[in-house]
């Protein structure tokens, strides 16, 4: 906590001087008339009286100048403070204030994506909400979440409380962009899901603030018949289940009979004594809004309807007319070898062992977001699965056995303290290994010699990746992935086997001591 508020009070000097030095080129201007050149002079003068500092180039003080019209009254100055009480504008107001909290990429992007105040006003609140990285909030410019969010077809105004529909239409968009996945004509409704569950941090990212998915084709019985519901998630703001429901064709009256049918299971069966009914959210390529309106209009469950767009994978037709990768490449190898010298023919050869290399790429380092998933779907299966495992295989070989897990030097002994651990943030930015400790205490068949066996399985975290790997061996850990990548049903299997490898070959040992003649 500290550390945010030394880095919030750094990046707030920061802003500060870059609004002032702004302030300064814009009073100049209309004083002196200056222009380019003058900003160039500017920039020279000021690398010279601050060499160690840098941020003084010419395309940055023309940021600087844009800064201080876009926000002419921040908080963070006592001139601010005054004009501010002579204003009669709150959104800019409260606009400036949140403005202060960015970090100055965040706001090099504001100013070149958006130009009104009122849109520049919507994606500084949601940053600072958020928490938004710079990438993730040029996705959300780039895909238009200020036209989206709110948009989508719903009944909340006659099925949610007032207090909460304002904050659940805003929870919800229209349409929603999913292309991040790419899917041909022929493509079924198990292949979008399959698609988004495969891209779950995508769509976790897209769905927005406060969602946590909680598996897909949720099973329930009611009247000796079962059903399936497509995607299963719970909304943290709003303390409800969410239901969405995926089609692939056009939106028909009949979906929402049938969410209605879910949103009552998932009531009685789901929701818990301080959780909000549930949320349906029917996601359809295209929909026709009257129609949806109409069968929307009498329903007493709170159901959304909206489309998605995803990235189509391009006919054949059209294929034929686009260069192909391997015509581009040649292209540019040809403009290269025009202006050949050392270091170009090097660069070329470096090019091709690149384009060659076989490895994945670098994507991300672990986010919060990322961290969560690869608990709930990764780690906290594998952890149950061994110790189911050991139960049900050495319950009758060993008197007793324990589980422990290490975060952070704290020692937690149930795996429900181990995720309600994992859920607080800083605890998350302070771990970089988790240690999954499990002992078999006992041999019943050592005789008078008492004989455990113990083993730890070690999470560790690295800048872009992380792995699992048994402590106390110097071996390459059992699995290495980037954070991009989850953990899978195979990886759990061979995790298990590689442990109850291990495992078997010791008590094999200690079997041929105890069998040998004394």
């Amino acid at each position: 906590m500290a550390r945010q508020r030394a880095s919030f009070s750094v990046n707030k000097e920061l802003l500060s001087i870059y609004w002032q030095i702004g302030k300064v080129i814009i009073e100049q201007k209309k004083e002196q008339g200056w222009g380019t050149k003058i900003i160039k002079q500017l920039s020279l003068d000021l690398k010279t009286e601050f060499p160690d500092m840098k941020g003084f180039s010419d395309r940055n003080l023309v940021y600087m100048q844009t800064f201080a019209e876009a926000y002419p009254n921040l908080e963070f100055t006592q001139q601010a403070d005054a004009q501010n009480e002579q204003t009669n504008n709150q959104l800019l107001i409260i606009t400036q204030q949140l403005a202060a909290q960015l970090p100055w990429g965040h706001h090099q992007l504001i100013l070149d994506k958006l130009k009104t105040q009122d849109v520049r006003a919507f994606y500084i609140k949601e940053c600072v909400k958020n928490a938004w990285s710079r990438n993730i909030l040029a996705h959300q410019i780039e895909s238009g979440l200020h036209k989206r969010q709110g948009a989508l077809t719903h009944n909340f105004n006659n099925t949610l409380p007032n207090y909460q529909s304002e904050l659940t239409k805003q929870l919800f968009k229209d349409p929603y962009q999913l292309d991040f996945i790419m899917l041909g004509e022929e493509a079924k409704e198990k292949d979008l899901e399959n698609a988004l569950i495969s891209h779950i941090t995508n769509l976790l990212l897209e769905l927005g603030d406060g969602f946590a998915f909680m598996g897909r084709q949720r099973k329930f019985e009611a009247g000796g018949k079962e059903f399936f519901i497509d995607l299963l998630f719970y909304n943290t703001k709003l303390r409800r289940h969410i239901i969405i429901e995926l089609k692939i064709g056009e939106f028909e009256p009949e979906f929402v009979s049938k969410m209605n049918l879910y949103l009552g299971l998932a009531d009685d069966t789901l929701k818990g004594e301080f959780d909000q009914p549930a949320i349906g959210l029917i996601l359809c390529k295209t929909k026709n809004k009257i129609v949806a309106e109409y069968a929307l209009r009498d329903t007493s469950k709170p159901i959304g309807i909206a489309e998605y767009k995803i990235a189509e994978i391009l006919p054949e037709d059209i294929k034929g007319e686009l260069p192909s990768i391997e015509e581009i490449e040649q292209k540019l190898d040809e403009e290269i070898e025009q202006y050949q010298n050392p270091v170009d023919e090097r660069l070329k050869a470096v090019k091709e062992k690149l384009r060659n290399l076989k490895s994945d790429e670098i994507q991300t380092p672990a986010t919060y977001q990322i961290l969560q998933d690869l608990f709930q779907n990764g780690l906290k299966p594998l952890y149950l699965r061994i110790i189911l495992k050991m139960q049900s295989e050495f319950q009758d070989v060993f008197f007793s056995q324990h589980v422990s897990w290490i975060c952070d030097n704290q020692i937690i002994n149930s795996i429900s303290d181990v995720e309600t651990f994992w859920k607080i943030d800083n605890n998350l930015r302070a771990l970089q290994k988790l240690s999954f400790s499990y002992k078999l205490e006992g041999f019943k068949k050592s005789g008078t010699i008492s004989y455990n066996e113990y083993f730890s399985l070690v999470f560790m975290m690295e800048s872009f990746s992380y792995s699992l790997g048994i402590d106390n061996y110097n071996e390459k850990p059992i699995i290495k992935k980037l954070y991009h990548q989850s953990i899978t049903p195979n990886d759990i299997q061979l995790v298990i086997d590689s442990l109850m490898t291990k495992i078997l070959d010791r008590i094999d040992r200690w079997i041929e001591q105890i069998d040998k003649p004394q």
